[in-house]
């Protein structure tokens, strides 16, 4: 999409310094490889000299920037935040794709499915029995949505997305190809020499503003739900167990793995491959480091690192103490093999 540098500043509240402000934009790039009719942005004030080296057409700056960038041969957008400027940029020069509002002949609809107003659904896509599909969604082709399925509007369901029986999703739920969600939790019972499987009898429910990247699997609850709160954003290849809790507005990054009945309360971040035990409670806000293991109950604010995890200045003091006493370890063993002599001389 094309659109001049005075309306990009009208998007994001900008005022502009510079040259040509009916210059026309078709793109954006990272500020090492903008060019011309391109926009971009600068964030950190580290990085100013790049100003002069970009051929940018325009660039999305820290209000106060260009006091001292008076020389600079292109157009600057000075706002209180350019990479949230920028953002809102980004979706004017992309605008997403809308649904399409029709029903494929070679997808398959259940006559007692509802359909919400505008909502699309691709060839191959699969839709259960008494399941119900919100206003404006988009399910797109070889998408399996089971029976009794609920979806909010404004969803959009990837390519090969799987909702079992009884899930529900709240509005503008976005599920990226390969999503799994309401699969049996892992639940069996050791007797008589075998695995008993446990019935998984309960649903998932996945509340609004929620993303879930690639192959990513949720299970549902052996008895009640799994719940996903609204607004938490989770990466591809991340795993939730059944009964799980997830608060409000989360980060889970690739490849975490969750046990089942843990408790994740608001803003938590979950750092890639971090590994968290069943039935543990993690507070609101609580960072959990790239790699942690998480074995027992962490609180709010708490950051933490290591396996088993614990907080992140202790392992840090723990490490270096490691590091020194390996540095001084043939101080340490001479030391030890002259103690007897030591003390015959005292």
């Amino acid at each position: 999409m094309t659109i001049t540098i005075s309306e990009l500043a009208e998007v994001c509240g900008a005022d502009i310094f510079g040259r040509n402000p009916h210059q026309t934009i078709d793109s954006a790039a990272h500020i090492d490889e903008a060019g011309a009719n391109q926009l971009t942005f600068l964030s950190n004030p580290k990085y100013a000299c790049k100003l002069k080296t970009t051929t940018a057409s325009a660039i999305l700056v820290q209000k106060g920037t260009p006091d001292n960038a008076s020389n600079v041969d292109t157009c600057l957008l000075a706002v209180d935040d350019p990479e949230l400027a920028f953002i809102s940029c980004l979706h004017r020069l992309y605008p997403q794709k809308t649904s399409c509002g029709t029903l494929s002949a070679k997808a398959h609809i259940d006559p007692s499915a509802i359909i919400g107003k505008g909502t699309c659904v691709e060839a191959f896509a699969s839709i259960g029995t008494h399941t119900t599909l919100g206003s404006n969604c988009w399910i797109k082709a070889g998408c399996h949505i089971g029976n009794g399925v609920t979806l909010g509007d404004n969803c959009v369901l990837h390519p090969n997305v799987v909702l079992y029986d009884g899930v529900q999703l709240g509005n503008n739920v976005v599920l990226h190809s390969g999503v799994v969600i309401g699969s049996d939790g892992f639940g069996y019972k050791f007797r008589n020499g075998e695995h008993v499987k446990f019935p998984q009898v309960g649903t998932a429910v996945i509340e609004s503003n929620v993303e879930i990247g690639a192959n990513t699997c949720i299970d549902r609850a052996a008895l009640w739900e799994t719940r996903v709160g609204e607004g938490t954003k989770i990466d591809n290849q991340v795993h939730i167990a059944h009964n799980v809790q997830i608060g409000a507005r989360s980060l889970l990054c690739g490849q975490v793995g969750i046990g089942g009945s843990t408790v994740i309360k608001d803003y938590v971040t979950l750092a890639a491959q971090c590994g968290v035990v069943d039935h543990v409670t993690i507070g609101s806000q609580a960072v959990v480091l790239a790699h942690a293991g998480v074995t027992k109950d962490i609180g709010d604010g708490s950051e933490v690192m290591g396996f088993p995890a614990a907080d992140r200045k202790q392992v840090l003091h723990e490490m270096a103490a490691l590091r020194r006493l390996a540095h001084n370890q043939k101080a340490i063993v001479e030391l030890v093999r002259l103690l007897p002599k030591l003390r015959r001389i005292n």
